[in-house]
């Protein structure tokens, strides 16, 4: 037999299973508890096909500014696991769909509790040699295979990538996925956020300590002041359980094989049929649930809020079991229904036979014993399919029809409320937009005109609340899936500038005027890593900005810089791009923008909390930069994303809290936000200034309240723009005026909008 072949068969019989560690700091100080939000469990004795080797792990930890009781994160965590457990297909589907469950009973929670409760979560499937990874809102994943360290997402620091939407915030969960190969002694941990800012080279070190309880004692110090982990290390069958050595107490090491068993699939009901689940609005009831408690499972809401969240609330899984037992009670009428068509149907199906298959006359023509015996099979099977069929699409088109009357109620009732009682009229209209998602999940229609109007009643009444004004978001240019953009930057209406961080490439793509959309795209990059350019190679881009003058070959060109100090510039008039070296590189610590006023080149560098300045002299920056803020005022700037100047010399720095600053000359200026809707944004990673409008406006991206700002340069709000289809802004990088028109990057995706109301035309990007 061959080594190859050897080593596939030891591979299948090397079974593996988990070691299993938890890591719990609050208020800096580890304690011996396990997490609420933590869980292993293993299949039930009967599981959907393809699930008998599943491991399930998960981790459910509180996000925003509303926290739950302990019960109500283990109720999430159990709720995901029994809902993998009881789908069928692959793994990552099945993922998709217990993260998905989760996040619908959490958003019907909150409509019911009349405030919102987050949640992020991270869930792991073990699967022979394989692990499977899904993530949703603030929480990373780390994995030690041998001397490799991986990190989900690659830079912890990147806090676009780390804080994803958390759960119970939109209707349409933000899960990221991940596949690995793994083996004996590879580490994994799923974690919250706390230990994002911790030391690559320390995280690393630590899960290659050796055993698990030396992986789980320097972790208790990383996690900072507030942090939840799940330590696996994966072993083979037959490795021995460890030994917990002191002095550390209270530490506790599990195997996966020891959890328990999943909670078993839906009895069978008294027809027969196992009781329906639907995907996402209804989630299973384990058999055996948790006893109730005495009090609802997360806090109260405030004396204050609406009436209709004034009763005290069911906890989570019992408003599921509710709306399972309805769909139930639906699911055996249409089957009664159907029998009691299919009997009046057989009285009459023995003189149709006769007819179809009469006896012979005596010395006629006779029909071959076998050709009757299948046709007398055959035609009624093939009767009674076609009529099970067409009843039960007329009982689902019946079923569909009630839901969409019940809706319409629904919207009746809440048309009803006073404008004047708005924090009960937001409950509900939120309500209605949750019972429209939740009838098209189950029935899978989205064409129905009734539903599409209630939709965009709710979702403009609730608009008008938020201060939102939609607009139509038009693609016009398409790049790689992982691309991560910065920018754009329009020039003279036709040129449009695009710096793809991950490829370090900017690209330059004409556009039409009249019909707004890419007309041609640009072959190549005009700048790119490892392009020479002059006496030096291109390697990572910060970013981009147009310079109209300043100590530069040309005016009007686009300007890009590299970390290690090269300021590329690129005219479309008289290509190809050239470059200059920027003396003092060997101050910067971390930078992160740059920009251009009266021919001065700034750079914002969080790391050294500052912004340096480079003055021209002739045609280039020969000398070394000064330091915008003095050494003994300089400000916190490790949180700076992004800054801008206008006409009158003022800086305005962006912070990724949603916090904007002012200052001159150095000095901090008196400066803050007036008449936002929300008090304050939820987060910031991109702005720009325009001062060439007659209002001068700064326009602010917020990927988690997926929004575009505009706001007046002395703070007042002005617009909050959203695009019409909620998925298009989820994840902004980058913003850019021209006139009237916004383009936005998010995602992989540039688009277009007007600030009028205006319709579009929609090209393909």
């Amino acid at each position: 037999m061959s080594n190859n072949v050897t080593g596939q068969i030891w591979h299948m019989l090397d079974e593996l299973e988990a070691l299993i560690g938890h890591v719990y700091v609050v208020g800096g100080r580890a304690v011996s508890a396990t997490p609420p939000g933590a869980l292993v469990e293993l299949p039930p004795r009967k599981p959907q096909r393809g699930r008998e080797q599943d491991t399930f792990f998960t981790l459910v930890t509180p996000a925003g500014s509303t926290q739950g009781q302990a019960t109500f994160y283990e109720q999430l965590a159990r709720l995901a696991a029994d809902l993998y457990f009881q789908t069928s297909g692959g793994v990552t589907s099945g993922l998709r769909e217990a993260v998905g469950v989760v996040n619908n009973n959490l958003i019907e929670h909150n409509v019911v509790a009349g405030q919102r409760y987050e949640a992020n979560m991270i869930c792991l499937v073990l699967r022979g040699h394989e692990v499977y990874v899904a993530r949703a809102g603030a929480c990373l994943c780390l994995l030690r295979q041998g001397d490799s360290f991986i990190t989900l997402p690659d830079d912890l620091r990147d806090e676009y990538a780390l804080n994803g939407l958390p759960l119970g915030y939109s209707p349409v969960p933000d899960i990221k996925l991940s596949h690995y190969e793994i083996a004996p002694k590879h580490v994994m941990i799923l974690a919250d956020a706390g230990f994002a800012q911790a030391d690559r080279q320390d995280l690393n070190d630590a899960l290659g300590a050796g055993n698990l309880q030396s992986i789980i004692e320097p972790l208790k110090t990383l996690g900072g002041n507030k942090a939840q982990a799940v330590v696996i290390e994966f072993v083979s069958v037959d490795t021995p359980d460890p030994t917990v050595q002191a002095p550390p107490t209270g530490l506790r090491i599990t195997r996966s094989s020891a959890a328990p068993t999943a909670a078993p699939a839906s009895p069978l009901s008294a027809t027969g049929l196992a009781a329906p689940v639907k995907s996402v609005a209804a989630p299973p009831t384990p058999p055996k649930p948790a006893p109730k408690p005495k009090s609802d499972p997360v806090r109260s809401p405030a004396p204050n809020a609406a009436s209709v969240a004034a009763e005290p609330l069911p906890p989570i899984r019992e408003i599921a079991a509710e709306t399972t037992q309805n769909a139930s009670r639906a699911g055996r009428r249409a089957v009664g229904g159907v029998a009691s068509f299919l009997s009046a149907f057989t009285k009459g199906l023995s003189a149709l036979l006769d007819r179809l298959l009469p006896e012979p006359e005596e010395g006629g023509p006779q029909i071959p014993a076998m050709l009757a015996a299948g046709l007398a099979i055959l035609v009624p099977v093939v009767i009674v399919f076609i009529v099970v069929a067409l009843r039960l699409s007329q009982a689902d088109m019946t079923e569909f029809e009630r839901q969409v009357q019940d809706v319409q109620a629904a919207a009746d009732q809440a048309s009803t409320i006073p404008i004047t009682e708005q924090d009960r009229s937001k409950t509900v209209w939120v309500g209605v937009l949750q019972r429209i998602d939740n009838v098209e999940l189950s029935s899978g229609r989205t064409d129905d005109a009734t539903l599409e109007g209630i939709r965009a009643k709710a979702q403009g009444i609730l608009d008008n609340y938020a201060k939102v004004t939609r607009r139509t978001a038009i693609p016009i240019r398409s790049f790689s899936d992982s691309a991560k953009l910065r920018g754009p930057i329009i020039q003279g209406g036709t040129s449009m500038y695009t710096l793809e961080i991950k490829s370090s490439a900017i690209s330059r793509d004409t556009l039409n005027q009249t019909s707004n959309m890419v007309a041609a795209r640009s072959a190549q990059p005009v700048v790119q890593k490892s392009q020479a350019v002059g006496s030096r190679s291109v390697q990572q881009l910060i970013d981009i900005v147009w310079m109209p003058e300043g100590g530069i070959p040309r005016a009007n060109v686009l300007a890009a810089l590299d970390t290690q100090g090269l300021l590329i510039t690129y005219s479309p008039t008289f290509a190809p791009a050239t470059s200059q070296s920027l003396p003092g590189s060997d101050l910067w610590v971390n930078p992160v923008a740059i920009a251009t006023w009266q021919g001065r080149f700034y750079i914002l560098d969080a790391g050294a909390n500052q912004i340096w300045r480079y003055l021209p002299t002739g045609i280039t920056y020969p000398d070394a930069p000064e330091e915008y803020f003095a050494a003994t005022s300089k400000p916190d700037l490790k949180d700076a994303v992004d800054f801008a100047i206008d006409g009158s010399g003022n800086i305005f720095v962006l912070f990724s809290n949603g916090t904007l600053k002012r200052f001159n000359g150095g000095a901090e200026q008196p400066f803050s936000f007036n008449g936002l809707p929300d008090g304050s944004l939820k987060s910031a990673n991109a702005m720009y200034l325009d001062n060439d409008s007659t209002l001068p406006a700064i326009y602010i991206t917020d990927p988690l309240d997926q929004s575009v700002y505009q706001v007046t340069l002395a703070g007042t709000f002005r617009f909050r723009f959203r695009a019409t289809d909620n998925a298009a802004f989820r994840q902004l990088t980058g913003v850019y005026v021209d006139q009237n028109r916004v383009y936005v990057a998010s995602g992989s995706l540039i688009y277009t909008f007007t600030m009028e109301d205006k319709p579009d035309a929609t090209p393909t990007p």
